[in-house]
């Protein structure tokens, strides 16, 4: 996903020094507002926009970032704004530790589609520890941008396809609830459409219930977490693409447990589970 229009050199600073929660969003309200896509729009509809949406629980995620968002009025396109506070600033996180790095999001009422990728991509990037620590390092705004430009990078929107290019099955096996849940939002980012999901279980529980098993069930890994299986259709031409991109996630899944992919050439796709 190309995100160098919306992130604007402007809209970056790596030395954000608020007191506390309603100063964060003046400056946050400020850093959208100097984005060529907020032209025209004043920095108190933006202010009253993310104030509103924090009211509704803290975008304070926890591990010490924040992706504060909304939508106003007036807003040319959805605006990215980067903030990194050495000191660290109190947010009301979902951890109670403080904030230091904000990835905020601002854009028109009218495309939850957009809003939600560009959720998906922040969500994705501030996960890593990786990222967190250059994001923290950057000298410079330019540096700052930069190091969130590349952390983007890897998941591309599948734009310009049509229905009849989506023609091989994708299948994504994967045990651990962080796993699911991280691959879930690569492929909300990647745009691909009507993904959907089943819960299955493993081999111990299927066999919980006969005695001779019985010894065996944790060896057979009844304690672990129940693995999903996501089903999505792909484009044959993107699918090395979308494979690189989950193994961004998992680790070589040659060289890995926990999560397989499965890919199937269907006889026939006919309607769309396509939702938003």
């Amino acid at each position: 996903m190309d995100l160098s229009n919306s992130l604007s050199i402007e809209s970056c600073t790596t030395d954000f020094l608020p007191s506390d929660r309603s100063a964060v969003l003046e400056g946050l309200s400020g850093l959208i507002a100097a984005s060529p896509l907020a032209t025209g729009v004043p920095i108190e509809r933006i202010f009253n926009g993310l104030v509103e949406r924090e009211s509704l629980g803290s975008t304070g995620f926890g591990d010490g970032i924040a992706i504060p968002h909304c939508k106003v009025e007036g807003m040319n396109g959805f605006a990215l704004a980067l903030a990194i506070s050495e000191k660290g600033v109190s947010f009301d996180s979902m951890d109670d530790r403080d904030v230091h790095i904000f990835s905020v999001i601002v854009g028109p009422p009218g495309d939850p589609e957009e809003h939600l990728r560009l959720l998906a991509v922040a969500s994705r990037v501030l996960g890593s520890g990786k990222s967190r620590y250059e994001l923290l390092s950057s000298a410079t705004p330019y540096a700052l941008r930069e190091a969130f430009l590349y952390h983007a990078a890897p998941a591309s929107a599948l734009t310009g396809m049509k229905e009849s290019d989506y023609d091989r099955l994708l299948m994504v096996v994967v045990q651990e609830e962080d796993t699911y849940s991280d691959v879930m939002e690569l492929f909300l980012e990647m745009g691909l459409p009507g993904a959907i999901t089943h819960e299955g279980c493993l081999m111990g529980e299927a066999l919980s219930g006969a005695p001779v098993f019985a010894g065996f069930l944790d060896v057979l890994g009844r304690l672990k977490s129940e693995p999903k299986t996501i089903f999505a259709l792909v484009p044959a031409s993107s699918l090395d693409e979308v494979i690189a991109s989950i193994e961004e996630i998992t680790g070589d899944l040659d060289n890995h447990r926990g999560a397989c992919i499965i890919v199937l050439t269907p006889e026939m796709v006919r309607g769309s589970l396509e939702t938003i």
